[in-house]
């Protein structure tokens, strides 16, 4: 499949196969490593048999990072360091008894697959096409909109409901049997509200007649 892509959106699980996608993919790898002074062909050296083997550019970045048994390979590479070098030693560790290559770490495509693929995507989440309303979808409708017409007309009548509506909530918050509290009910004395119960008192010091009596 003859597909120009930039670099910046080669997908990274595609395996290129023709050499126009070995140059984008190659480009692609050194862009998302970070390694803008690489030397591409020295790098694409590398990585091209890598690509035959179904190696996709997602997976020469995962083993660069990782060891095939998941622990990390070491520091990142210096600018000291030569790209295709350091890869090279990098992916050595990737080799299975230093006879062949392991396994992708990570699953690739062709690119004929992957537009496939990209293309169902599309048309799945691609907006669906506006349905004329029936008849009970239009009654619906206009039901819907004279409502809010109707909150939209009156602001007054609107902020009236909304306080009848707070009243109810605080009315169902009363104990049964216990009328509502008025401000009338704050105008009046504590002693107005709750009868203290009065005891005698001795002017002298003040203590109640009726302990004094009982402890004598």
């Amino acid at each position: 499949m003859r597909v120009q892509l930039d670099p910046r959106q080669w997908p990274g699980r595609v395996i290129p196969e023709t050499d126009v996608e070995i140059d984008t993919a190659v480009e692609a790898f050194c862009l998302r490593a970070n390694w803008g002074d690489a030397d591409r062909a020295g790098v694409r050296a590398v990585v091209a048999p890598w690509f035959a083997e179904q190696w996709s550019v997602d997976a020469l970045l995962l083993a660069v990072d990782n060891k095939p048994d998941g622990s990390r390979q070491g520091r990142p590479r210096n600018r000291d360091q030569v790209a295709h070098d350091f890869l090279r030693a990098r992916l050595w560790s990737w080799w299975q008894g230093g006879a062949q290559r392991a396994r992708p770490p990570v699953a690739g495509m062709t690119l004929g697959q992957w537009w496939r693929v990209n293309r169902r995507n599309a048309r799945l989440h691609q907006p669906r096409p506006r349905r004329p309303l029936g008849e009970a979808g239009r009654l619906a409708q206009e039901q819907s909109r004279e409502r809010v017409r109707a909150r939209l007309a009156d602001p007054v009548e609107r902020s009236r409901a909304r306080a009848r509506r707070w009243q109810e909530a605080l009315d169902g918050l009363l104990v049964p049997g216990q009328r509502a509290p008025t401000f009338e009910d704050s105008r009046r004395l504590l002693a107005e509200v709750v009868q203290v119960p009065a005891h005698p008192v001795c002017r002298r010091c003040g203590c109640r007649t009726g302990v004094l009596s009982q402890a004598a």
